[in-house]
């Protein structure tokens, strides 16, 4: 097998190589560590990276594995961190000038239960400054990362490094976090798959706003059984965080196939009045067969997007945007996300009671729509990718198909669903109720298998 080969593999199928002694941790690292050299220069996915130690840690691996020690679920696999999470003695910087030196002396949760599952961190993931700051995946310390499908566009944000360097092989699996879309906008232009889980299923610790529901950080793979196997990996309550949301599933490789007879899903393209792009749509409709042709129950299901949900959810989000960004005030930060602090800072009860409402009126909406069907399915993103004029970005992308997912805690995963006549990426999403992480998987699971549309590669290696 060739390097390319090896390294677009799923993670599950290296992990399956590894276990029969037809590959070694060094000869995957080494894999992964040569791909970098030779595309990360050009996609700038990676800001940080820890080559030596990553193939002395893979050397420790291997041992581990000949002396068949109990070892984790991703033990061996190469994986990339998103520059948000704190990584002790590794830089940490936010994507932050004024943190572009910091090494934390402490591991973020996720971190933590990475190096515990036996992952082999290979570096840090480029991400918006406070993953906020730009719709392109863009700052000023380390500049943009670049879409594998065309290096004239920008992978998404806010966790497009993490979803470029899976998508191009870079890495077996990369995390990333989902305040408003991070996980699976950029899953959904990479063709790859994300998984937002419901809200604290994976603790976000340390965080500055802990009771805040909205930020979840989520696994991002190359397959739905990869994105399965690292949330099995990622989840369960931890005792810093204060709420407790149980596991999916035990440790490791669920079961993902059933039976999706008589499965209901509420179906939804535009929701009524969303301006989404006519051949995204058309792509989309496109996919009601696949889901009836599994045996699903499929039923049309719009939930109200409009009427200021986009103003009332920054409310909401910069709750904890906010308590994040602050040590930078006045320190460099990106200047559209301080007057966006400013802004927080000088909002009203009123305010926050108005967003509160507006959530509160989707819940109700979407409660009964859980009422009548298993699981929504909506486009992932109103329109394409672009390029890295963020003003234009701004005027020209709406990002409110992903906002219920945060807003009320909902499990989402975002699954490859066909290219543009250009070759572009685009995915669709997945939703369940609060708790349905597992169902919302084994959806995702049948629709790959039906579809096949993850196997398609970037043309880097042509």
């Amino acid at each position: 097998m060739n390097t390319t080969d090896l390294c677009l593999l799923s993670a599950v199928e290296q992990i399956a190589l590894l276990d029969r002694r037809e590959l070694s941790v060094v000869e995957l690292v080494d894999s992964y560590i040569g791909r970098i050299e030779r595309f990360n220069p050009l996609l700038n996915a990676f800001v940080t990276l820890r080559l030596d130690e990553a193939r002395e840690e893979a050397k420790l691996a291997d041992q581990a594995r000949a002396r068949g020690d109990d070892i984790g679920v991703l033990h061996g696999l190469p994986i990339g961190v998103k520059d948000c999470f704190p990584t002790k003695g590794i830089r940490t910087t936010f994507a932050s000038l004024a943190f572009k030196d910091h090494v934390p002396a402490f591991d973020h949760l996720v971190v933590e239960r990475e190096k515990a599952a036996g992952a082999i961190i290979l570096g840090k993931l480029n991400t918006p400054e406070y993953t906020m700051a730009l719709n392109t995946c863009d700052n000023a310390l380390f500049g943009p990362t670049r879409n594998p499908y065309d290096t004239t566009l920008c992978p998404g944000a806010s966790s497009g490094g993490s979803s470029a360097a899976l998508a191009a092989g870079l890495c077996s699996l990369a995390d990333g976090s989902d305040i408003g879309g991070s996980v699976r906008n950029p899953a959904a232009w990479c063709n790859i798959v994300g998984h937002r889980p419901t809200s604290w299923m994976i603790p976000d610790v340390p965080n500055p706003a802990m009771w805040h529901n909205m930020n979840a950080p989520g696994p991002l793979a190359r397959t739905v059984a990869d994105a399965a196997l690292f949330l099995s990996a990622l989840a369960g309550p931890d005792p810093r965080c204060p709420v407790v949301v149980s596991a999916p599933f035990a440790a490791g490789l669920p079961e993902l196939t059933r039976d999706m007879t008589g499965l209901g899903i509420g179906w939804s393209r535009d929701h009524g009045g969303l301006e989404i792009d006519p051949d995204i749509g058309r792509n989309f409709d496109a996919q009601r067969s696949v889901f009836e042709d599994l045996g699903c129950v499929v039923a049309d299901c719009p939930i109200d997007h409009l009427d200021g949900l986009d103003d009332h959810y920054s409310v909401l989000a910069y709750q904890r945007i906010a308590a994040e960004v602050e040590p930078a005030v006045g320190r460099g930060l990106d200047a559209g996300l301080e007057q966006k602090y400013h802004w927080f800072r000088g909002l009203t009860g009123a305010d926050f009671m108005a967003a509160e409402a507006r959530r509160h009126r989707m819940w109700n909406e979407v409660s009964r729509a859980f009422a009548q069907h298993d699981v929504l399915v909506w486009p992932n993103d109103l329109s394409d990718p672009f390029g890295f004029d963020d003003v234009a970005a701004g005027d020209r992308h709406d990002w409110s198909l992903l906002f219920a997912a945060p807003l009320l805690g909902l499990p989402a995963a975002t699954v490859p669903c066909g290219l543009s006549e250009t070759g572009i990426p685009r995915g669709l999403q997945i939703l369940g109720r609060p708790g349905a992480d597992y169902l919302v998987l084994q959806v995702a699971h049948a629709y790959e298998q039906a579809t096949g549309f993850g196997k398609q590669r970037p043309p880097l290696d042509r």
